[in-house]
């Protein structure tokens, strides 16, 4: 194990051992495992992202960033969950400094965000990605920042 720069400890072992394979159907799938890739971040990543979704992978475009600041702006909001592959990867089209200004609400952690959760509910949200105008207008699914950009009215 070894320690990191904030005093977690972090074990110290190399990730390709991680992979795991499952056979379903006859055909073997492959993938890491989430919470080392997690455990392998540096402490400062971790410090910076506050989000419940995964940090998005890349920098943001100016475009992403215009865009996140006018759904923000004009009251749109993401719906989505922690445990979603759509909407991480939504999260990613936005990048790092965008994705921490997206209108993001959690609706599967209800223990941890209670509020967010009941708006979720409120919002009768049926699938994630959902993003929602404040006039009740929706999009299901993932979404370009193109289509959010001509939805939402970007000009």
């Amino acid at each position: 194990m070894e320690g990191s720069p904030n005093g977690a400890i972090r074990p110290n072992f190399d990730l390709s051992r991680l992979a795991c394979m499952k056979r379903i159907g006859g055909i073997v799938f492959t993938g890491w495992a989430l919470g080392a890739a997690i455990w392998a971040l540096p402490a400062s990543a971790e410090e910076k992202w506050k989000g419940t979704i995964g940090e998005p992978l890349r920098a943001s475009s100016d475009q992403a960033i215009e865009l996140a600041n006018h759904l923000s702006a004009i009251g749109a909001r993401f719906y989505g969950s922690w445990s979603c592959p759509a909407c991480f990867r939504q999260m990613n089209l936005f990048g790092q400094q965008a994705g921490s200004s997206v209108p993001y609400v959690e609706c599967r952690q209800p223990k941890k965000r209670p509020q967010q959760a009941a708006d979720c509910e409120s919002a009768a949200i049926r699938a994630y990605p959902t993003w929602v105008m404040p006039d009740g207008r929706r999009r299901e699914g993932l979404q370009s920042l193109d289509a959010l950009s001509i939805w939402s009215g970007l000009p």
